[in-house]
Parts: C-alpha cells; structure tokens; sequence
C-alpha cells in the first residue's frame, strides 16, 4: 500500500501532458445530466450485481464496472496498482477491492483533493451483512435482492461525472484523488485500509458523497455535511458557490440535521478525519429514510433531476480546492 502512495506524484506527473491534450472545454450541464446518472445508477443497482456485498464475485464485477468508467472519464490509475483496482484482505481470508483514479495538477501537483463513495452495499435476504435495520418498505414477495441505489449508486455515479468533469475543467492545480471504496457496510473496512497510504500534510480536503440520490423531504432538498463543525468546509463551498452559481443561495450546503445518528463517524470520511485529514460527507437523504437498508432500495426511487442540481453543486463548489483557490482550515 505505501508503495502504491510513494509512486503517485510519479505517475501522474508523466501523465499530465496527455491529460491535457485530449481534454476539451464542455458546459457542466452536458457533461451531469439527470439521464447519464440514471443510467450509472440503473446498471450498479441491478439485479445482476445481486447487492455489492463486499468480498463476494459481484463486488468485483462492479470494481471492475468503476474501473472502466473511470477509463472513460478520462482519469488515470495509480502505478504499483492492478490498473484502477487495488485490493485488500478482509477477515484474514477474503480479497475486496478499492477502485482509485487520479487527475494530475500542475503547480500544486503535490497537494491533493479527495473525493470518495463507497460502492458496496448488503447484498441479499440470502447472504447479507449480520446486521442491518429492520424492512421499513413494502418489497414484492419475491424480492432478495438489497439493490442499494441510493446507497450508493447515487454516490458512485456522482464520483464518475465528477471525474469527467474535472478531467475537462482547465487550471486544475491540485492533484485529485477518486475512490471508490468497498466494505463500508462491514465497518468502513476499505476506507480504514486506504487512509494508511495517505500522509495528512499532502492532503488538502476529502469530500466523501453517501446517499445523494434522494430528498430529505420536498420541503427540504438541500444537501447537508457531516462534522461541519470540524472544519471551515462548508463555508468555503457555499462561498465558492454563491460566486460561480448564486441561483443556489449562499447555504446550499447545510449543518447536520441528524447529528443523534453520528454520521460524522458512519461513512468513509472517518478513517481520514482520524488521521487529522479534513474530510466530510456530504448526503441528501434522511438516515432513517424508509428505503435504507431496504429491498426497495431501487433506481426507480430516485429523483434524478436533483441528483443532477447536487452534483453540479459539489462540482462547482469544489472547484476552489482543484484550482489551488481553496484551502479548508480546522
């Protein structure tokens, strides 16, 4: 693992000039759409992914599945990995799979940018976690499978556009890191791996997205961010986004709303925020949302033209952090 991080600035420095010339200057809203999140969300939830458990034949199909997407986009793989994979033992027995990408800076090129989602989710009423919230939805008979397309599909394919969108957007000076982690159900397995590889001095911020795909509610459709409190995050996104887009307002990001349920701590954020890293996460929906957890968990549940408004919004808002504009403080 540290040999994969002590090659980084190598690889993506030999990288650069290839970058560059095969990006192209497009709008943000050709390159997020409400339909091309859909489709990225229809094939990670599917039935045939029969639920992402970690550890399992269809986590790694999907590994692979962000793997390629990542090509697409434009973003590069990290040398000393199995191209985009990078792997790690759970349980002393079974493999699992990080996906990682990167997008090379230039002037700051040593300074890096996270974001992240985790792509597992509890597989089926068959082979499942050992412990999950009881069925709050109304599944069909028939149905085993936990699709888990809010969790997370919505926060996969919102890494995958946020890849081709930064791998268009010009002056990116920072070099920015995409993950993709597996095991975040079983305890936030991947992300605890992989926060070993980083050193905290390089890292200017970790924008981790977990279940985006849905509203709180019609009457609050605002995104919100976890351990707000721990860093001065969520004001330079809202600024930064006023100024680039002020038809979101100045608090399109808001506090925690759920602090009682101790998201800070629930998802891949946490590992880095450990290691002294500003890292937070950024979700939409209720954690007590009726389909968490649930069979009914499906594509069609989400609302995608809000999908689209949330993503378009980090996009923006983070823009700062990949420009060098931008740096978060405690």
């Amino acid at each position: 693992m540290q040999y994969c991080y002590t090659r980084l600035s190598l690889i993506l420095l030999l990288s650069w000039n290839i970058t560059i010339c095969s990006a192209q200057s497009k709008s943000i809203d050709s390159i997020i759409t409400p339909s091309s999140l859909k489709e990225m969300v229809q094939q990670l939830s599917a039935d045939s992914f029969q639920g992402r458990l970690t550890g399992t034949v269809h986590a790694s199909r999907a590994a692979l599945y962000i793997s390629s997407a990542f090509e697409r986009a434009g973003a590069l793989p990290i040398a000393g990995n199995d191209g985009y994979i990078m792997p790690f033992t759970i349980d002393d027995k079974a493999t699992a799979f990080n996906v990682v990408a990167a997008l090379p800076g230039r002037s700051k090129a040593g300074e890096l940018v996270i974001f992240s989602a985790h792509y597992d989710h509890i597989g089926t009423k068959d082979h499942t976690i050992p412990y999950h919230v009881p069925e709050r939805g109304k599944p069909e008979k028939e149905d085993k499978i936990y699709n888990g397309a809010n969790d997370n599909a919505s926060g996969i394919s919102g890494l995958i556009h946020l890849a081709r969108y930064f791998a268009q957007v010009p002056g990116r000076e920072r070099t920015i890191i995409f993950i993709a982690f597996s095991g975040e159900e079983e305890g936030l397995l991947g992300s605890k791996h992989l926060a070993e590889a980083f050193d905290p001095k390089v890292v200017t911020a970790m924008v981790n997205m977990d279940m985006i795909g849905r509203p709180i509610s019609e009457d609050n459709k605002y995104p919100y961010i976890t351990g707000e409190e721990q860093s001065n995050l969520q004001a330079l996104l809202n600024k930064r986004l006023y100024e680039l887009a002020p038809e979101y307002g100045e608090r399109y990001f808001r506090p925690d709303r759920f602090r009682q349920e101790s998201l800070y701590a629930r998802s891949d954020n946490y590992p880095f925020a450990k290691r002294g890293i500003i890292a937070h996460t950024i979700i939409t929906s209720s954690p007590v949302d009726k389909y968490y957890h649930s069979l009914n968990d499906e594509w069609e549940t989400l609302d995608y033209p809000f999908l689209a408004e949330v993503v378009k919004a980090i996009a923006l808002a983070t823009t700062g952090l990949a420009t060098g504009l931008d740096k978060p403080e405690k």
